[in-house]
């Protein structure tokens, strides 16, 4: 999967957040509270502004500290029934329409079947979820005031603040029924597509002889089912593993049946519904020449996410791994992988490209001999490092070593001194090379993990269905704000603003880094002025420009056009940071430091957005 920034622990996430999130909220009270000011000023001149804002904010902390959960249960049970009476379960029905169709249109022979009905139902429930949830809550409150029934509640002692929170929490409520009628029908109708089961029998297998003519296994194909098939060795006692197809494979396992013969029992598929839970390492690369370099070749691409490796030089990708500890990988290390190939031309491509890796000490530089693979396009592909590997050793020879003993690193400073019984956390380092010249292979920091362990799926899913409520609450808050000074239609239109702009919060952050440290690989291009030159020009975004007087200065203009927008954008909720499919899609565990950020990111805005729809909707005096 894609994974462009580290996740932070919360831990050290929180502080640095909550700093900045007080400061931005100050901002934009000041701002909020000047335009206010500014608009009284109009009506009824400076001094008579002054004191309305002053009392207006003094009446909302009044307000925010004499909330009554009674009065806003009350509402709240309205906001329900009149959801109901909307007719908003017909979103459940048109989910099922959905699910039956689906079958229709996704291949079940794709490369990876389960990625892509992952992606397809948790995509359909996000936006059904959310589509409902925006109509309520932008569309009750207008048509309320319309109909002149708002009167009938703000007249009784019920504060606006109450009336908000209210509709809120009776919108929210629906959403959170519908997403758990939807996660639940998702999470089946996923689990169905993707179970499959192949036969395989004695006349689709083959012996394998030894070396000295007995039996060393057997070789075969399974039987063709969802638009593929496995290669199958097994053992002479007829167990073992299926080839990876599709993203998946099989286990086999032989039995005697009643009348004596052996039958061979194929394994649900294993690798398509998992939750893998990944050590990542750092990532550094060597140059054809076997120098450092920061980055590795580009290839022409204008997404710089993976750099790439020279084939059949001394270009290597290196990944540095810490927190080895002998506890958690008793058998040796568990390698998974993800590798793109570039190709300058086709050689052969049913032979595919290969690639060798190794497990090298950082410290004493001692490394294993190299690790074969054909690189694997699209899918994970995965190596086991045993605990007996062969070194080379100076004189040429080669010598079987344990890999904890030698290769793992539990000496260096960086790691802290071993554990008396000889255990203790260490540090490796697994270096990438491609074997094809003039080939190359493609890679990023997290393309290259050890698996330290598998969690539930179904709670993996769980988990990502809590990413769609986060974004759930968000649209509610947003809209309800909306709906307080805005028609229907229209505050639906602005809450789409909204959210459209926070989808390019992420990009305008990149953008302005990419400015600011001249880094083109963040966000090749430039800003809007060297885009401009660019197109005129006729040059390419990969390409660097000369360094020029007139170039520096229009990155320096560049940058202070941008700078205002990424300002701007920060203040905008980014549905899209909220969303953690990918995880689920791609086969690995949501962490929980990342839903913790989650939670307080939406709780920050949905907080603000009640206040200042509380603050709207008392500005209107509907009951007067």
């Amino acid at each position: 999967m894609v994974l462009e920034k580290d996740i932070p622990k919360f831990v050290e996430w929180v502080g640095p957040a909550f700093f900045s999130y007080l400061l931005g909220l100050a901002v934009f009270a000041v701002v909020v509270g000047g335009v206010a000011w500014l608009v009284q000023a109009v009506l009824y001149g400076p001094m008579a502004a002054g004191d309305r804002v002053y009392h207006g904010a003094v009446g909302l902390v009044g307000d925010l500290g004499r909330v009554s959960w009674r009065r806003v249960t009350a509402m709240t049970r309205l906001a329900v029934k009149e959801s109901l009476r909307k007719n908003v379960l017909v979103a459940l029905g048109l989910f099922a329409v959905v699910l039956l169709f689906a079958g229709w249109f996704l291949d079940p022979s794709s490369v990876n079947p389960g990625r892509l009905y992952l992606g397809f139902i948790l995509t359909s429930t996000n936006l059904l979820v959310c589509l409902v949830v925006l109509v309520l809550a932008a569309f009750s409150l207008p048509a309320d005031i319309k109909a002149k029934a708002i009167q009938t509640v703000t007249t009784k002692p019920v504060r606006t603040i109450e009336i908000v929170l209210g509709r809120f929490l009776g919108f929210s409520a629906i959403g959170t029924a519908s997403l758990l009628v939807m996660g639940l029908a998702g999470w089946a109708f996923v689990v169905r597509s993707v179970a499959h089961e192949h036969l395989l029998t004695q006349e689709d297998l083959e012996d394998v002889a030894a070396a000295d003519g007995s039996l060393a296994g057997y070789r075969g194909r399974t039987s063709f089912r969802q638009g593929h098939r496995h290669w199958v060795e097994l053992g002479p006692e007829g167990s073992g593993r299926t080839d990876v197809a599709q993203g998946h494979r099989h286990a086999v396992r032989a039995r005697e049946s009643a009348d004596g013969k052996r039958v061979f029992e194929v394994g649900p598929p294993e690798g398509l519904l998992e939750a893998r839970r990944p050590l990542r390492g750092r990532l550094t690369f060597r140059d054809r020449d076997g120098s450092p370099s920061a980055k590795g070749i580009s290839v022409g691409a204008e997404w710089g996410y993976r750099q790439y490796i020279e084939g059949s030089t001394l270009a290597a990708a290196i990944w540095t791994f810490e927190g080895i500890d002998e506890r958690d990988f008793p058998d040796g290390l568990p390698l998974e992988m993800i590798i793109r190939v570039f190709r300058t031309h086709k050689g052969d491509i049913e032979k595919g490209i290969g690639g060798s890796v190794r497990v090298r000490n950082p410290r004493t530089q001692v490394e294993t001999a190299p690790f074969y693979f054909t690189a694997k396009e699209f899918t994970i592909d995965s190596i086991m490092i045993p605990r007996q590997v062969a070194v080379t050793s100076p004189e040429g020879g080669t010598r079987q070593v344990d890999l904890f003993d030698e290769i793992v690193d539990r000496k260096s400073e960086a790691v802290g001194p071993a554990d008396a019984g000889g255990g203790g956390k260490g540090r490796i380092e697994v270096v990438l090379q491609c074997l094809v010249p003039a080939q190359y292979f493609g890679v990023a920091q997290a393309d290259f993990y050890l698996l330290a362990g598998n969690g539930s799926f179904a709670l993996n899913y769980l988990k990502s269905c809590l990413g769609i409520w986060f974004s759930m609450l968000l649209v509610a808050a947003i809209g309800v704000t909306f709906s307080t000074f805005l028609s229907g239609p229209v505050a639906v239109l602005a809450t789409l603003s909204v959210l459209l702009v926070g989808q390019v919060r992420e990009f305008l952050s990149r953008w302005y880094e990419s400015l600011v440290t001249g880094d083109a690989t963040i966000v090749p291009g430039g800003g809007p002025i060297e885009s401009l030159y660019r197109i005129i020009t006729q040059v390419s975004i990969t390409l660097e420009l000369e360094e020029t007087p007139a170039v520096l200065a229009m990155k320096a203009v560049d940058t202070l056009l941008v700078s205002p927008m990424r300002l701007l954008a920060a203040v905008f909720p980014s549905l899209g940071s909220l969303g953690t499919g990918e995880f689920v899609a791609s086969g690995f565990d949501i962490p929980l430091d990342l839903i913790a950020e989650h939670s307080l990111e939406t709780l920050g805005y949905v907080l603000p957005c009640i206040v200042l729809g509380a603050v709207f909707l008392k500005a209107r005096e509907v009951a007067s």
